[in-house]
């Protein structure tokens, strides 16, 4: 292997479309590959197939199958840090989100330098056991205690850990264009263009897609566009049933799904609905807005400070807001039209993802 200077990890893998983590790295990492710098994406061997074809200065690294069957993300991220100690051995590593910041310390004392970047205070999170919990607050406290450097994709939590480390870094994600021909699994589906609300996060209880489809349910009939649900990966098999009992039956549940699915999906919906209470800066929310299409979120800081635009939001957990918005995203056209491209103006000007891996990638040079 060639002389490595730079290693990712955190995600499932370059072509993983699992969550913001997954895409944020996939972004940085090609963006970064663009200089003259090599590189390593730590991820898992089942991920989604290959989309496109890799730089040649950018390096694959998977966790053997085994692994990831039998010890989940934990394991991964075990083989990923290991791995890079003692055989990929580059001279920064950046770790994206708290599970993996939690090697902070181990990958400092084998000579590494480490960028940190928590993208949510994921120990909030409702999900999590006590056990789990805990580990995930000992890698936030990791991540800013021990890493050379430390950033944060919101001004909130830029808020929360500047008291502990005074040069915390705010660096924002990038928006990219959906590029997609075709109207992908629609005609599949029984939908056509513009003519649906679609969702895509995990099935988790703070991402609030109970109180979407409860919303969504009041909604008259005759006006009601159908629901598109993207997002797998249920724990709480309570919670999934909860949330199958509750839809509509034009709700219409594809579980979790690549990519190349998920962009015409986002491409022809009628708007992003994205109700969850917990987020860094949702890629999702960013993706829509730079495809033009109207979004509607809850109104927790780092949505705001996303969109900020006030058409644009709900009060958190207030199903009978969101109700009254769905309605005029479901019957007014002129609005929808006017608030995607407001969002697109906002996501051309202000996120930009070469502008995001240029400071990930400043940071790395600063250490000489």
């Amino acid at each position: 292997m060639s002389k490595v200077d730079m290693a990712f990890i955190g995600g499932r893998g370059l072509f993983s479309n699992y969550g913001g983590v997954e895409n944020a790295i996939r972004e940085i990492a090609l963006e970064v590959s663009k200089k003259s710098e090599n590189i390593i994406v730590y991820g898992a061997s089942n991920e989604d197939e290959n989309v496109f074809s890799l730089p040649q200065n950018l390096t694959r690294v998977d966790c053997p199958l085994w692994i990831y069957q039998k010890l989940g993300q934990h394991g991964l991220i075990l083989f990923c840090v290991l791995h890079a100690l003692f055989v990929g051995r580059p001279k920064v590593v950046y770790l994206f989100a708290s599970g993996p910041c939690i090697f902070t310390p181990f990958l400092r004392l084998g000579g590494i330098k480490v960028i940190t970047s928590l993208r949510a205070v994921d120990s909030a999170r409702d999900k999590w056991g006590k056990v789990s919990q805990k580990i995930l607050q000992m890698g936030e406290y990791c991540s800013w205690r021990f890493s050379n450097a430390f950033t944060v994709n919101s001004k909130e939590m830029v808020e929360i850990y500047a008291p502990r480390r005074s040069d915390v870094k705010f660096i924002p994600n990038g928006a990219k264009g959906i590029e997609t021909k075709g109207e992908g699994r629609l005609n599949e589906l029984g939908l056509t263009a513009h003519s649906y609300f679609l969702f895509a996060a995990r099935l988790d209880p703070v991402k609030r897609l109970h109180v979407l489809l409860e919303a969504h349910s009041k909604l008259p009939k005759e006006t009601r566009p159908p629901l598109v649900v993207a997002g797998g990966h249920v724990k709480d098999k309570q919670y999934e049933q909860k949330l199958i009992g509750m839809a509509a039956p034009d709700v219409i549940f594809v579980g979790h799904i690549s990519k190349i699915d998920l962009d015409p999906l986002m491409a022809h919906c009628r708007a992003f609905i994205l109700p969850s209470v917990l987020e860094g800066m949702s890629n999702s929310i960013l993706s829509a807005m730079a495809a033009g299409k109207p979004v509607l979120a809850a109104d927790v800081p780092a949505n705001s400070d996303l969109v900020a635009i006030r058409d644009a939001l709900f009060t958190a957990d207030d199903a009978i807001e969101l109700q009254d918005k769905l309605a005029v995203l479901s019957t007014d056209n002129e609005f929808c039209a006017t608030l995607g491209a407001k969002l697109k103006e906002r996501a051309k000007t202000e996120y930009s993802w070469s502008i995001t891996s240029e400071k990930f990638y400043q940071l790395s040079k600063s250490f000489g």
